[in-house]
């Protein structure tokens, strides 16, 4: 059953109106999300992120849930060396007392070893998807979502009892 809403979502996602970059952002923000701590400040704020650039929530949430995945198999193990190795660099310590000084960016953690790691882990893993998930949703909205659609064969093969009720049962709608 989660399979079936699983791919129900995606397709929603992605023939969606919303535009490619929001649905691509939206995955960031939910990399990000997913390499922190559910109960922290940085989680909460790409949250609040994710609500006021008004992008794709349910992008945000599948990224959010298949990073936790991730980080739950084994993923999570590399942040804290990858941020005690940035903390206790000496050439880095000015910098690291501002930040983790400053008034909003004290919120977020930043001074334990495994959030800096999951957060600095998850803005490159973000900011590397985002190109190449933004170039998927545009090639699949010009290829494949108006191709079929405006095939006679699909068109032909949506009128049988059979194909309706799979679709309803993939996609959640009978249109």
């Amino acid at each position: 059953m989660f399979l079936l809403t699983f791919i129900r979502k995606l397709y929603k996602v992605l023939s969606s109106d919303g535009s490619p970059s929001a649905i691509s952002f939206a995955m960031a923000f939910g990399v990000v999300a997913g390499c922190v701590p559910v109960r922290s400040g940085l989680a909460l704020f790409m949250l609040l992120l994710t609500l006021v650039f008004r992008v794709q929530i349910a992008a945000a949430l599948l990224a959010w849930g298949l990073t936790r995945f991730a980080c739950s198999i084994g993923l999570a193990r590399l942040f804290e060396s990858m941020g005690e190795r940035l903390l206790e660099n000496e050439s880095l310590h000015g910098f690291w007392k501002v930040v983790c000084n400053a008034p909003v960016l004290a919120w977020f953690g930043l001074d334990r070893y495994a959030m800096l790691g999951g957060a600095i882990t998850g803005l490159c893993v973000g900011a590397a998807l985002f190109l190449p998930v933004r170039a998927l949703i545009i090639g699949y909205r010009k290829f494949a979502h108006e191709k079929l659609a405006q095939n006679k064969f699909f068109k032909w093969m949506m009128n049988f009892f059979v194909v309706r009720i799979l679709r309803f049962i993939f996609i959640g709608s009978s249109t």
